[in-house]
């Protein structure tokens, strides 16, 4: 894995060698996998070209003993020896058992022994090639290599290959000077993360990652690593040691260097390899400098090397630095650690150290390590979050300070790193250090969130969180437990999907307003109820967005897109950036949420590929670290976008799921995400009374009951449905309503769905104007699909009317988005439509689906990167004209979003 490139070369080789004879070195540090591309490559000899394969493997007790790696070589893998060498002739014969010890004699002449070796090789070559596999060269005896060194360079026109191995910095007695050599070098970060996947599937990333750093792209490390690790460790339980501890094999390549270095040299590298990211920086490297005797040892044998731009010592690899912290003692790192705070000009770095080298309990460093854990929380490492409170736990005096910190720790791995087992287990060791602490407001969030995540318990997580809310009071102490226990119960209300469930939340966010951020204040509005979103609340709501960048708090930025999920364009870029980032392990749990927001928003938005891929990734995500309930909202994609395409199939599982394990646990709001998706389901079959029945589960026509979160996205799906149904009466009543509730205000996307709602439910003489409107506003292409659902009602009503010629361009371009989105029920109805309006020209069809001169350049120079008003700067045209270029071209190229034009343009040959 990883050793494509290896693997191709090792190919050649072995073609080369079954036909001409070829001899090749494989190099590379101990641990890079030479020995496993030695036996890959024998069992690819053997499956392609029937090769005879002799191996033999230098052993470092055998060196003294002459030929005891020729004699393994030849005899140990032959099926008869006396009968191969029998048909030698006598001299070759009887310089090979001479050599081979096979009858007592002096040691045969070098360049007879060649000859015989070759003669013997080219004999057995005869039938089928032949592959000597040399492994651990370095090895082998000095005649052994010597005669095969010899041999390697007769090679040339047999059909025998020879592969050998051999570790780098290592010297041996085989002359290497005509044999090509290829170097394994460490895998790559990509390479190595797969490796590890394969090797310990089921490690949480933060895990597999920590394993992958340190292996350094070692193969050998990143098996062995994972022993050292235990299951508190691999469970979020527990810490991950500063370094990885060894395995015994690990210890014997890397620590043997160390263990011979002088005792003062390892001191002044265990202070380098324990400040972890150089944080005592010129102060340690003064030390340094006033020992560089010391250190020079460690710099001679090329253990490591000092950069001085950065002020730190850098050790040539990961392992290495393991085996300095590995080989040191207890005393000795402690030792280092109280060095390290004496040096360290950061209070934080120096609390990290003082708590290293404490040996009891210490209630400033503990409090100093909660703030630098708060701190690495709004930098999005959870991990690193979590490790800091469970060692302030073991530093508090008080069994109460102990177990807070441990539910703090029981909280960010349930609600952030995705770490549920070992969160399961910090909520016990809470309980179990001071019972009044797990009926706290920390411990009930933390006990809720593990619930909620893991088995979906609604009604009793609810309990939890209303029970410690009512009992708290509203304090600053407890500002970020209050921020913590609101969000948490909006979550279980929001799946909860009852209005008696909310009714708890809104008098929690009354009671503790003052203490809340002010997005969370937003979103418990905008998000638990849309549709009484004020304005003030979306202006703030845009500001706060906009202030987003890579370097945002992902709490922040989760929170920021769940307050825009059902009122506006979630924060693409922020939350990318967070998912991006959780794959490192730190913030699992969000970024299956940002997956999920991401996933719907493309939906919308008609990248529905893009939805496609996002909804797996999230459903994956959700499935490997347990998120039971999380699993549903990851699904919502992959079900709206079978509604669309008409997949039943996917559907009557998503039911069946629904029915088996939602409804029982009273996660009803599943059951409104699978009606919403069941209308669409129903429209796209042009079942409309089934659709109008599957929306009207959700709300009635004309009403937008509190807290029906979904209702702000589904106004043109009823109104559609109810058009279609022929209940007109229905669809004005709720355009009306949606108007009243100012439905068009909550964001472009949701204007653009009241207007087209209106459109459908317009009457004969006003419904051209409202249609036309929206299909020459070059803003209705962000949303493909439910544009082309209103070019193509356009062009049905248009037809209805005997306008044929007006009706089928709509239709033509209704047809055209469909079939970019695949949504094959869509293309098929337009299609259908097109013929019924009777004969069209296809005089010059081909020619009209080419682009103008004009139309061509204004596409060419969006694809470069260049805005509508860029491009009609320098074109003197107006940035309206250019979006109606635009709007005409992407239907001629079959596409439906700006990012598409290069690839469509390069396709067409322009």
């Amino acid at each position: 894995m990883g050793r494509a490139d290896e693997v191709a070369a090792i190919d050649a080789f072995l073609a080369r060698a079954s036909q001409d004879g070829a001899a090749l070195v494989v190099t590379g540090e101990a641990g890079m996998g030479k020995s496993t591309l030695l036996q890959a490559a024998s069992v690819r000899a053997t499956a392609r070209w029937r090769a005879h394969v002799r191996r033999v493997s230098g052993a470092q007790f055998e060196q003294q003993l002459s030929y005891s790696g020729l004699h393994q070589l030849l005899l140990a893998d032959a099926t008869d020896p006396a009968a191969e060498l029998m048909t030698l002739p006598d001299a070759h014969r009887g310089a090979l058992e001479a050599a081979l010890g096979l009858r007592v004699g002096a040691a045969p002449d070098r360049l007879l022994l060649t000859s015989a070796t070759l003669a013997l090789l080219r004999r057995l070559s005869a039938e089928a090639p032949v592959l000597l596999v040399i492994d651990d060269l370095h090895w082998l005896d000095r005649a052994s290599a010597g005669a095969l060194s010899l041999v390697a360079r007769r090679l040339a026109g047999s059909r025998v290959g020879m592969l050998l191995a051999q570790r780098s910095g290592t010297e041996t007695f085989f002359d290497r000077a005509a044999v090509p050599e290829l170097r394994l070098a460490p895998l790559d970060d990509d390479a190595a993360m797969d490796l590890v996947r394969v090797l310990h599937p089921g490690l949480h990333p933060s895990v597999r990652h920590r394993i992958v750093s340190e292996a350094g792209g070692n193969p050998l490390a990143l098996n062995e690593l994972r022993r050292g690790i235990t299951a508190a460790q691999e469970s979020g339980a527990d810490a991950l040691p500063t370094t990885l501890v060894l395995s015994d094999r690990l210890r014997r390549i890397f620590a043997a260097r160390v263990s011979s270095l002088p005792a003062p040299t390892r001191r002044l590298l265990l202070l380098a390899a324990l400040d972890d990211g150089a944080q005592a920086g010129i102060a340690l490297m003064r030390v340094i400098a006033a020992s560089d005797v010391d250190l020079e040892p460690a710099e001679t044998s090329g253990l490591v090397s000092v950069d001085r731009r950065d002020h730190r010592v850098v050790f040539a690899h990961p392992l290495t630095r393991a085996a300095v912290v590995d080989l040191a003692s207890a005393p000795e790192r402690r030792a280092a650690h109280r060095r390290l705070a004496q040096l360290a000009e950061d209070a934080d770095v120096q609390a990290l150290h003082l708590a290293e080298a404490a040996l009891g309990p210490d209630e400033t460093v503990a409090r100093t390590l909660v703030g630098v854990a708060e701190r690495a929380l709004d930098r999005g490492d959870g991990v690193r979050a979590v490790s800091l409170l469970l060692r302030a736990g073991e530093l508090s005096l008080r069994p109460q300070d102990r177990a807070r910190r441990l539910a703090d720790a029981a909280f960010i791995g349930a609600h952030v790193t995705g770490a549920l087992t070992g969160a399961g287990t910090l909520l016990e060791r809470c309980r179990a250090e001071h019972p009044d602490v797990a009926r706290t407001l920390q411990s009930a969030t933390a006990a809720a969130a593990h619930l909620l995540n893991q088995d979906g318990d609604i009604d009793t997580a609810h309990a939890i969180l209303v029970r410690a809310l009512d009992t708290t009071p509203p304090s600053e102490t407890h500002r970020r437990g209050v921020e913590d226990a609101i969000v948490t119960l909006m979550t279980v209300c929001s799946f909860g999907g009852r209005v008696e469930l909310w009714a708890a939340f809104d008098d929690a966010v009354r009671r503790f307003e003052p203490l809340l951020s002010e997005p969370v204040r937003i979103a418990a509005t905008t998000f638990a109820d849309p549709v009484r979103s004020t304005p003030e609340q979306l202006r703030r709501l845009d500001d706060l967005v906009e202030a987003l960048d890579d370097r945002s708090n992902p709490i922040r930025v989760v929170e920021l897109g769940q307050a825009r999920w059902y009122v506006g364009q979630v924060p693409r870029a922020p939350l990318q950036h967070m998912v991006d980032g959780a794959s490192t392990g730190g913030t699992v749990a969000l970024g299956a949420q940002a997956l999920v927001m991401l996933a719907v928003d493309a939906f919308f938005s008609g990248s529905w590929d893009e939805a496609g891929a996002l909804a797996d990734q999230a459903v994956a995500t959700c499935e490997e670290h347990g998120y039971a309930l999380l699993l549903w909202g990851a699904r919502l994609p992959g079900m709206l976008l079978a509604a669309a395409r008409a997949d039943t199939p996917y559907l009557d599982v998503a039911h069946a799921r629904m029915r088996q394990w939602a409804l029982p646990r009273n996660a009803l709001a599943v059951r409104t995400f699978t009606a919403y998706a069941d209308g669409l389901a129903a429209l796209s079959q042009a079942r409309y009374r089934d659709a109008l029945e599957a929306y009207r589960s959700i709300s009635e026509p004309g009403t937008f009951p509190p807290h029906e979160q979904v209702t702000a996205w589904m106004v043109m799906d009823l109104v559609e449905a109810a058009v279609r149904s022929g209940d007109l009466d229905a669809a004005r009543a709720h355009v009306d309503a949606a108007a009243r509730a100012r439905i068009p205000e909550l964001s472009a996307r949701s204007r653009f769905l009241w207007l087209g709602a209106a459109a459908l439910a317009a009457d004969d003489a006003g419904y051209k104007d409202c249609f036309q409107e929206l299909v020459e506003d070059q803003s209705s292409a962000q949303w493909p699909f439910a544009l082309a659902r209103l070019e193509l009602a356009y062009g049905e009503r248009l037809r209805r009317d005997r306008a044929m010629r007006r009706a089928r361009p709509h239709l033509e371009r209704a047809r055209q988005r469909f079939t970019a989105l695949a949504a094959t029920p869509w293309s098929d109805r337009a299609d259908a439509m097109l013929r019924a309006t009777g004969p069209t020209r296809r005089v010059g069809a081909e020619r009209a689906q080419e682009l103008t001169a004009q139309e061509l350049q204004i596409a060419r120079m969006a694809a470069s990167g260049l805005s509508n008003r860029q491009i009609g700067e320098q074109l003197f045209l107006s940035p309206r004209t250019v979006g109606a270029h635009l709007y005409r071209v992407f239907p001629k190229l079959g596409i439906t979003s700006r990012a598409a034009l290069r690839d469509a343009l390069t396709a067409r040959g322009h």
